[in-house]
């Protein structure tokens, strides 16, 4: 009869030894529904004389192996031999189990727990190294093996949404101007031409009027006709200059948003719908003209291609040692970009 009423709770036990990615809490601290303990296997509970054959196979053997064993191993686990219960005891799941540890689909069942005995003597076999055969359990282990391993703690994913109406200074404003203005000899630290720095927030702040931004200096800049037209090399896309003015009228804010790599699309990645532009806010403001930077010219594919194959388009927007960090050591594509471009060049650069 005893036996009876072991393999019906063995027909109702779940995986009760699978994976999870949570805490280990010990079933004490959660509050749940009645749990009763099952008879004792150890008769007269000797938690003195421990050893794998005398006590914790019975206790294993009588109420999971029916279950998990070699011809019936309930969701793939198999404790029907010495080295097999080894898996699960290293990665703190047979533990975890017989006590109900959060994480841990309980063992036998839900509403049906080992006895405190033969926890106990489980608990005790494992600090001793568990070995194997009628060798017996050190109760005073120099170096004690924690029961209980923690797992680590797989985090969801933080879903970030860009708001498509929102121009956003770290990825459209600072790199169109750091790559179209802030160069040696124009606005860069060093440089800076009629006393204007354009490298940083603080300093392109001082160019623009927030109470009236279509009168904001950096504006009036990139719409100005002949000399005073920036940058002198060419004005900037018209997209460009509206998501300048957009930003100031939005308050001029010194905000960021890198989208989440689930909102990231990173197939079929267009040339001249995602690469080109890309490339003409962050890059072509230094790599263009008749005297490109580093004799790096990026305006057209066959150029872009030619540096994608040779490893330099990739190293240098990923800031790769022995490359020249692009768009410049202080500014940096953002991951999406990033994987964009990566998965450009992965699928051949093609001109599409």
């Amino acid at each position: 009869m005893k036996r009876f009423v072991f393999f019906g709770m063995c027909l109702s036990l779940w995986a009760c030894l699978e994976d999870k990615n949570i805490e280990i809490i010990p079933q004490e601290n959660k509050v749940d529904s009645v749990v009763t303990e099952v008879p004792s296997t150890n008769s007269t509970c000797d938690t003195m004389a421990i050893s794998f054959d005398k006590s914790v196979w019975p206790i294993l053997n009588t109420n999971c192996v029916s279950c998990h064993n070699a011809s019936n191993p309930s969701a793939g686990v198999d404790l029907s031999t010495y080295a097999k219960i080894q898996t699960y005891v290293k990665n703190g799941k047979l533990y975890g189990s017989i006590t109900h540890a959060l994480g841990y689909k309980p063992m036998p069942s839900a509403t049906s727990k080992l006895s405190s005995c033969d926890i106990t003597i489980v608990q005790k076999w494992i600090r001793g190294s568990a070995p194997s055969g009628n060798i017996l359990v050190d109760l005073n282990p120099a170096n004690p093996v924690n029961p209980v391993v923690d797992v680590p703690v797989t985090k969801p994913p933080i879903t970030v949404n860009c708001s498509p109406d929102t121009v956003y200074f770290q990825q459209k404003i600072l790199p169109l101007l750091v790559s179209n203005c802030a160069m040696s000899g124009c606005h860069d630290a060093i440089s800076k031409k009629d006393g204007v720095i354009l490298t940083d927030y603080a300093n392109i702040m001082r160019e623009v009027k927030i109470t009236n931004p279509a009168g904001s200096d950096l504006y009036k800049s990139l719409i100005e006709t002949g000399e005073d037209r920036m940058p002198p090399a060419g004005p900037l896309s018209t997209e460009n200059i509206s998501n300048v003015l957009t930003w100031i009228k939005q308050g001029a804010k010194n905000n960021s948003c890198d989208a989440s790599a689930s909102n990231c699309v990173t197939t079929n990645v267009s040339f001249k719908n995602v690469i080109q532009p890309l490339l003409a806010t962050n890059c072509t403001g230094c790599h263009s003209g008749t005297r490109p930077s580093g004799s790096i010219d990026l305006t057209t594919h066959a150029n872009v291609q030619k540096y994608a194959a040779n490893g330099q388009l990739y190293g240098s927007i990923v800031h790769q040692t022995g490359y020249k960090p692009m768009p410049s050591a202080n500014v940096k594509l953002s991951t999406c970009e990033i994987d964009q471009v990566k998965s450009w060049i992965t699928a051949g650069s093609l001109n599409n």
